[in-house]
């Protein structure tokens, strides 16, 4: 698809990312990996209300939130940049870093933003194979050519929940010093070892997080870069300066100060879950993926029909277009009791209308 003259070569024929349309409030949505809010909801309305009317009307100030974040990362207020989620992160380190022709070495499949935000650029996406086990050091380490820039690492992996370990972000970082390691972790307070100080203390690399997922924050879009001061003072000027509403921000310093077990208890919540919905689908002939994220990857002789049958019991799951995902669903963990039984339920209902959700092997062409 050709457009009008002055719109860049990069954009034409290019389509916006479509977020599931959500019209049913009784369904459950579990294709997102939204995290459970983890407070009630008279919490957001008295945080709302406390911003007051002097400060909506004002541009916001992020540096409040940015000491805050930078006293627990442990680093200078000035090495940190709130965002508009991880999306904005993401997307202005690829504008920080790239342009036409230039690289980003991305293993795939992982978050697809990341690839969208290079290839607007003008960059050029090169992916390395990661479904499932070890992350591919050696075949990252292959496709780095002159014109590479970038490296993205995203850990827990968006869609299978894989992850990257110390010592091979730290072997990426040796072999690459002229290279910046995007390090994505999005999904890290629900991972076994948090990265983000091993991360921080890398000379190239640059954090990416998020209030949207363990907190439970995505709808009021905040995120955050960290890294080395002049990688953050790029970032900074890559992008807009007031990236959160006055109240989006009030609410992500809430959120901090809530006292440390809530966020605790429900990590170990979505860890559990995400234990018995393996198990589940595994004792049912699928295929999971080891996963420490907030989600499951499965494998299923029909993914479509799986797909259809639980979005019937309303409870909507990620379906991938893409033929190396063609066979799987993503399922996101509810992140409390009532939500776990309603999956559990409309499995076990899915179940017994097909015998096993797994009937064959993958189709031809998509990954084992």
């Amino acid at each position: 698809m050709s457009g009008p003259g002055w719109i860049k070569a990069s954009l034409r024929g290019v389509r916006a990312y479509a977020p599931p349309v959500r019209t049913a409030p009784d369904e459950m949505y579990l294709d997102l990996n939204e995290g459970a809010p983890l407070a009630p909801d008279g919490w957001l309305a008295a945080v709302a209300a406390g911003v007051g009317m002097d400060a909506a009307r004002r541009y916001p100030d992020a540096s409040r939130l940015e000491g805050m974040l930078a006293d627990r990362l442990g680093v200078a207020p000035e090495r940190v940049l709130v965002t508009n989620g991880g999306d904005d992160a993401i997307d202005r380190v690829c504008r920080a870093c790239l342009g036409p022709g230039d690289e980003i070495v991305a293993p795939s499949p992982s978050f697809e933003m990341i690839a969208r935000s290079a290839e607007l650029v003008g960059g050029r996406v090169v992916r390395t194979p990661w479904m499932g086990g070890a992350f591919p050091v050696n075949a990252v380490l292959g496709a780095v050519t002159e014109r590479t820039r970038l490296v993205a690492v995203v850990s827990p992996n968006n869609p299978t929940g894989g992850v990257i370990t110390r010592s091979e972000l730290e072997q990426l970082s040796d072999a690459l010093p002229g290279v910046l390691l995007m390090v994505d972790l999005a999904y890290t307070e629900f991972a076994d070892d948090d990265l983000t100080a091993p991360a921080l203390a890398l000379l190239n690399a640059v954090i990416v997080r998020t209030f949207s997922k363990a907190y439970g924050l995505a709808g009021l879009r905040v995120g955050y870069a960290a890294g080395g001061q002049e990688t953050i003072d790029a970032l900074r000027a890559a992008g807009g300066p007031f990236a959160c509403s006055a109240v989006s921000l009030a609410a992500a310093e809430a959120a901090l100060g809530l006292p440390e077990v809530v966020l605790a208890e429900r990590v170990e919540r979505v860890r559990a879950e995400r234990v018995a919905i393996a198990a589940l689908l595994s004792s049912h002939g699928c295929a999971v993926l080891s996963s420490e994220a907030n989600f499951v990857l499965a494998r299923f002789g029909d993914a479509g029909c799986v797909w259809g049958a639980l979005g019937e019991r309303g409870v909507r799951v990620k379906r991938f277009a893409s033929p190396e995902l063609a066979d799987w669903l993503r399922i996101g963990c509810p992140g409390d009791a009532a939500g776990l039984e309603r999956l559990i339920s409309a499995l076990g209902e899915v179940v017994r209308e097909r015998g096993r959700l797994e009937v064959g092997p993958p189709r031809k062409g998509a990954s084992a």
